[in-house]
């Protein structure tokens, strides 16, 4: 059989087993290499690079993250309201999916198609004995840590999900579900082994903060730590970042203009704008922001149940969101992206970039960790205060322990509103999902905590079991 056929079709089969689409859907991205191209690819320092870049531009091309990661987290927590009639965004927003919606299908595919790539430079470079020895270090590192990034989302989506650690299709094709116990423990591994070979800084990516290196991995660790309760280790993780000196907060001044920029200051990781790395606008933005501000047109406001949670005189009130009257109604448009299109960014000479790690939930991270060991009250109350100064807010004086934990979980809230699941992550992170949402929509369940697993990939693989509330 010719090569490149084979190759296609090996790609094709494991996709449809493990991942749940079709070959059809392949067309859109570079085919996955076999063993003779594997060997090609990971020859040269030039071609070993080019396979890492074009993960990378797997992930921020894909939808699953450049604007579902945000949009639909939002829409099944108490962030985001959709008001438009069509019906996937109606049944996420009322948390009223059921083991026949599509719209996890994405999710399960996109992340599993990054950890494929990620897997596939691993183990070829691992067997490579002419990339130089530094560079084959950095590449593998960054791979390990884009998989432990799309393993957390994953979890934190499905729960239980296949730890796939190779390529071979006759070992991964029906491989059960691991625990979120153990995937996370390969996120540890992981993140833990990049962070030792990746430089301090952004060198290996001219400056750009697209690139990944050890602090980096760092922040992501302190978001990891914190998911599993290990607040000693995400407090440390967090500190380092912190004390980097690489990043800084963006100024109250700035803080409507700077913050979501290419390159900014405040920024740990961010993704290349959609379709191509040179646009200057966000897809999350187009998604989000109308073409006027009509009823009409307006299709996402965030809920009033956060707004009300705002004083009117917090920046993030009247910087990150657009406040439009309309009759005797105000409706508050999510607008951390100011752009809907490359044509109005580039008018405005402005190049906003997805952002995904940021050092103000460094000082988040951290400030809950102290507040949850208990032994750094003062600490705790400052780093939060750190986020409140910025954004012109009242500053806490509390050094009790309980009302900082919730001081800190609102402030969480009105930081990251409308912005890579922040809010559904921590309200299950926090075991505070059912009470909330209980109380807010009348058709949540408890079992939407968690996406049904895909039925093209269950009725593939006989030995992956479907989530509760999905049988």
């Amino acid at each position: 059989m010719n090569k490149k056929i084979y190759n296609f079709t090996a790609i094709c089969l494991f996709v449809v087993t493990l991942i749940g689409t079709g070959c059809e859907k392949l067309i859109e991205i570079d085919p996955p290499l076999n063993e003779t191209s594997s060997a090609l690819a990971f020859a040269t320092d030039n071609s070993a690079k080019s396979t890492v870049s074009g993960m990378f531009a797997t992930l921020s091309q894909s939808a699953a993250q450049n604007i579902n990661l945000t949009v639909q987290p939002s829409l099944q927590a108490d962030d985001l309201r959709f008001l438009g009639v069509s019906t996937t965004p109606i049944e996420i927003m009322n948390n009223s999916y059921t083991r026949i919606s599509t719209f996890p299908n994405d999710h399960w595919s996109t992340w599993y198609n990054i950890i494929y790539q990620a897997n596939l430079i691993i183990i070829g470079l691992e067997k490579s004995t002419t990339v130089t020895p530094a560079l084959k270090n950095r590449l593998i590192s960054e791979a390990k840590f884009v998989r432990a990034y799309s393993y957390f989302n994953l979890v934190n989506m499905f729960g239980d999900v296949p730890l796939v650690l190779e390529t071979d299709v006759t070992k991964t094709a029906f491989q059960p579900r691991e625990t979120v116990a153990n995937v996370y423990q390969q996120m540890l591994k992981d993140l833990t082994e990049a962070k030792a070979s990746l430089l301090p800084d952004y060198s290996a990516s001219s400056g750009d903060r697209i690139g990944v290196n050890r602090f980096t991995c760092s922040a992501l660790l302190a978001r990891v730590y914190l998911f599993l309760g290990r607040y000693l280790d995400a407090e440390a993780s967090a500190s380092e970042v912190i004390a980097s000196n690489l990043f800084k907060i963006v100024e109250a001044a700035d803080m409507g203009t700077k913050v979501f920029i290419k390159n900014s200051a405040e920024c740990i990781w961010q993704l290349s704008p959609p379709i191509n790395p040179i646009n200057q606008y966000t897809a999350e933005a187009g998604t989000l922001l109308p073409s006027t501000y009509t009823v009409a047109n307006i299709q996402y406001r965030v809920s009033k149940d956060l707004t009300d949670r705002f004083a009117l005189t917090d920046l993030r009130y009247l910087r990150w969101m657009n406040n439009v009257t309309i009759g005797t109604e105000i409706y508050s448009i999510p607008f951390k992206y100011k752009y809907r299109n490359n044509v109005l960014a580039v008018a405005a000479n402005v190049s906003e970039q997805t952002v995904i790690l940021r050092l103000a939930e460094q000082y988040l991270i951290r400030a809950e960790a102290r507040a949850r060991i208990g032994t750094n009250l003062t600490g705790a109350r400052d780093d939060l205060n750190v986020i409140r100064s910025r954004a012109a807010a009242t500053v806490s004086t509390s050094t009790a322990q309980d009302i900082l934990i919730e001081e800190i979980a609102l402030e969480n809230r009105k930081e990251f509103f409308v912005e890579q699941g922040f809010r559904w992550f921590n309200l299950k992170r926090t075991g505070q999902a059912d009470a909330v949402l209980g109380a807010l929509k009348p058709t949540y369940k408890p079992t939407a905590k968690l996406l049904p697993i895909p039925l093209v990939a269950t009725d593939a693989n006989p030995n992956l079991s479907q989530n509760e509330g999905y049988k």
